[in-house]
């Protein structure tokens, strides 16, 4: 059984169960530590709460410990027992905190957006906007990804869940990452059977994107160029106004039925790939934790918490090779 004693000693289990360096989990400690009562509060006086504020069980295990359960199971995704066990917690104990100390370590790490589906008629408010200045390069890099859940009992449901990319039932995440290796955002998860262009579509991806950026994006989001609206420019010189996108979108061409791709075309979209390959990168560093590389077995109201979660360490990750890219080329 590990302690926080036994933590502090040994800063390598931290590595081992938690996929993290130890000075950035005990920085994570006290900052969830100094934020959590606020949290606390909020939660205990919500409205729809049934309870008197204060009433039901208290937590028995230092902050600490509950952060250690919270990020091994995200990590290892092994059976909350099995966490509990290593922390000498119960299994009760992984899963209520899980939910309670999700929003908290959300708001100690840089955490992408999370896009919301937009209701018919509806338009993005502009602060839910990505802001040009924040994109590494002014592009951003457009993907989706899957995770398989459990089957449903129920037809209709099956039916909703299943992916016929994937062929298994899943839950899908769009991700939108800058051109720097950067998760900016990534939108509420849906059902599997749900196609990306559609998920884009649902989420008002383009509305999201900031004037004069370059989005870029695999095949799945043939025809996203046509949502981009047109801004009236004039010419300092001319006067001449012309009417021209307000942003770029770029995705592969599809080769034709029975037809070649021309040379440009395939560079183009070899051109576009070694790009686009960055978001694979993020979607690929974030499947180091094993609940989203393995069948997903939490309740699916958690999916998307847990994958902001994840998405805020590999931001920190990422921030932290980078400095150390720059320092030891200094």
């Amino acid at each position: 059984m590990f302690t926080e004693q036994s933590l502090r000693d040994y800063p390598e289990l931290v590595k081992a169960f938690m996929g993290i360096p130890a000075e950035e989990f005990w920085a994570i400690v006290q900052q969830a530590k100094a934020k959590l009562p606020a949290y606390d509060q909020q939660r205990l006086d919500r409205p729809d709460r049934q309870r008197a504020s204060g009433a039901g069980r208290g937590c028995d295990q230092p902050i600490a410990i509950r952060v250690a359960l919270v990020l091994t199971y995200l990590r290892l995704h092994v059976p909350q027992l099995v966490v509990a066990m290593l922390y000498g917690a119960t299994q009760p104990d992984v899963s209520r905190d899980l939910r309670r100390l999700l929003p908290v370590i959300q708001a100690v790490l840089p955490c992408p957006a999370v896009w919301e589906i937009v209701a018919d008629g509806q338009t993005v408010n502009e602060t839910e906007s990505l802001a040009l200045e924040h994109l590494a390069d002014g592009r951003v890099l457009i993907d989706a990804t899957e995770q398989r859940v459990f089957r449903s009992h129920d037809n209709e449901t099956r039916k909703t869940y299943y992916s016929g990319k994937k062929k298994a039932f899943t839950l899908k995440t769009e991700v939108v990452t800058d051109g720097d290796h950067h998760i900016q955002a990534i939108s509420v998860a849906v059902p599997g059977a749900t196609h990306d262009k559609k998920l884009s579509d649902q989420v008002h991806t383009v509305e999201h994107l900031p004037d004069g950026c370059e989005a870029d994006a695999d095949k799945g989001y043939q025809g996203l160029d046509a949502q981009v609206s047109r801004v009236a420019v004039r010419d300092a010189h001319t006067g001449v106004v012309q009417h021209v996108p307000r942003l770029i979108v770029k995705t592969p061409f599809k080769k034709p039925k029975g037809q070649p791709l021309t040379e440009e075309q395939q560079a183009f979209n070899l051109q576009l790939s070694a790009i686009r390959v960055r978001v694979e990168h993020c979607i690929g560093w974030a499947k180091n934790w094993a609940i989203l590389a393995t069948r997903f077995r939490c309740a699916h109201a958690l999916y998307t918490s847990i994958m902001r979660t994840i998405c805020g360490l590999v931001n920190k990750q990422t921030r932290r090779w980078q400095a150390a890219l720059v320092a030891n080329s200094a």
